[in-house]
């Protein structure tokens, strides 16, 4: 059993339910955020806030889930719940009809246990041709990437790399860095800009030098190392793209580094 934030109360998730009308729901319009409690506090929680806040004004619904409100329903999850190791999922869905001028916000949170996440040491992930709509919003439209779920399940991958007219952007929930000649580029436009990448970008520029610009589909797939980071993954090395080994086939150098480094930071 776990306990949810939802219209404006902490409830045991079996009582929380919505309307099979909600437009959110029915037309896909809504958009999210997900940050990490650790030992019982919340993790890069005031970065995921700003992100929020960002893409709840984009959306144009009557009012705004105001931060104190989130912060507070978040505190009274942490002591309810009593996860050592948990996920926080902000949702935010349209309310109201298509035939109304306005909507009004539809917000609750879930805090999901980690206690028993782990990921792998490395993984694999393919390629897709796409450019998501409005990237730089954490937008529920998750379409593309369900869509292709079975292909990556065979696969055995873990996530999805969406490029464009020959340029590489993210990947369908991470962001991507790849390691070039002794040096870490990660794409610069198009992208949802990631908090986990965020802290890499201030934390591990002196590991080596890191440019943050586009990133062709060619120099991708020559790329000496490659890795993609989350809230989730955190820092998760790639070592196959679509079939094909990247470098060597082995967790490269800078990558180890740059995971130590970002567990170092989480640990402070």
């Amino acid at each position: 059993m776990a306990y949810c934030y939802f219209k404006g109360e902490v409830v045991d998730e079996s009582k929380a339910s919505i309307s099979i009308h909600n437009v959110g729901v029915q037309r896909g319009f809504g958009i999210f955020d997900l940050f990490r409690g650790r030992q019982g506090k919340p993790v890069f929680m005031e970065d995921h806030l700003d992100r929020f806040d960002r893409s709840q004004q984009f959306l144009g619904l009557d009012w705004l889930i105001e931060k104190e409100e989130i912060r507070e329903a978040v505190d009274a999850l942490q002591r309810k719940n009593r996860f050592k190791e948990s996920a926080f999922k902000l949702m935010l869905l349209g309310d109201g009809s298509e035939t109304e001028k306005t909507l009004k916000p539809f917000f609750y949170i879930t805090n999901s246990d980690l206690s028993n996440h782990k990921n792998p040491d490395s993984a694999a992930i393919i390629l897709h041709e796409y450019l998501r709509e409005y990237p730089e919003i954490k937008s529920i439209n998750y379409l593309t990437s369900n869509y292709l779920h079975r292909k990556r399940m065979k696969a055995n991958a873990i996530d999805i790399i969406y490029h464009k007219d020959g340029f590489i952007s993210e990947a369908s929930r991470s962001n991507v860095f790849v390691v070039r000649d002794g040096e870490m580029i990660t794409p610069k436009g198009n992208i949802l800009a990631g908090i986990t990448r965020k802290n890499i970008l201030s934390i591990a520029n002196d590991i080596t030098k890191i440019h943050v610009q586009e990133l062709s589909l060619a120099d991708f797939k020559s790329a000496d190392e490659i890795f993609i980071t989350s809230t989730l993954k955190e820092v998760l090395p790639i070592i196959e793209v679509d079939g094909v080994k990247v470098g060597d086939g082995r967790i490269g150098s800078i990558s180890t580094q740059v995971i130590k480094r970002f567990s170092d930071h989480l640990h402070q």
